[in-house]
């Protein structure tokens, strides 16, 4: 089996995934956007740090699209601070993407059966080979 530090496979950013992850942490529970940073490790999409600038132009983006909506948070010390909640319009979105996610789902579960079946048969091959030398 390939070492995972070998396969770029694992090196790659998933940034597909930030806007899903974010419009579903926001359907859990309203947050800043430093929170957002935080907390989307614990959906396991990504194994290197969460870029900032990609979450707050991700944010901006789908605020611009009406699927979150943002106010000033001036309680507490120090600067304001946007707190972020997800719309309807928002909710529907994620919808969506669940959906498709769903699909590729089963496209994903396909492929690697496909892969394993095939890899039994290699392996069955290869030692009917070397039975064979």
């Amino acid at each position: 089996m390939p070492s995972k530090k070998k396969c770029s496979c694992y090196s790659q950013r998933q940034n597909r995934w930030l806007e899903p992850s974010v419009l579903l942490l926001l359907l859990e529970a309203p947050c800043h956007g430093y929170e957002i940073i935080a907390r989307l490790p614990e959906l396991g999409f990504s194994q290197s740090p969460t870029d900032p600038g990609a979450v707050y132009r991700t944010l901006r983006h789908m605020e611009e699209n009406d699927f979150v909506e943002s106010v000033w948070d001036v309680s507490g010390s120090g600067p304001a601070k946007r707190r972020y909640t997800i719309t309807a319009a928002g909710c529907e979105h994620l919808a969506l993407w669940a959906d498709m996610l769903a699909q590729r789902r089963e496209a994903i579960d396909a492929f690697l059966l496909r892969l394993n079946k095939s890899l039994k048969n290699s392996v069955q091959e290869q030692s009917g080979i070397e039975a064979k030398a």
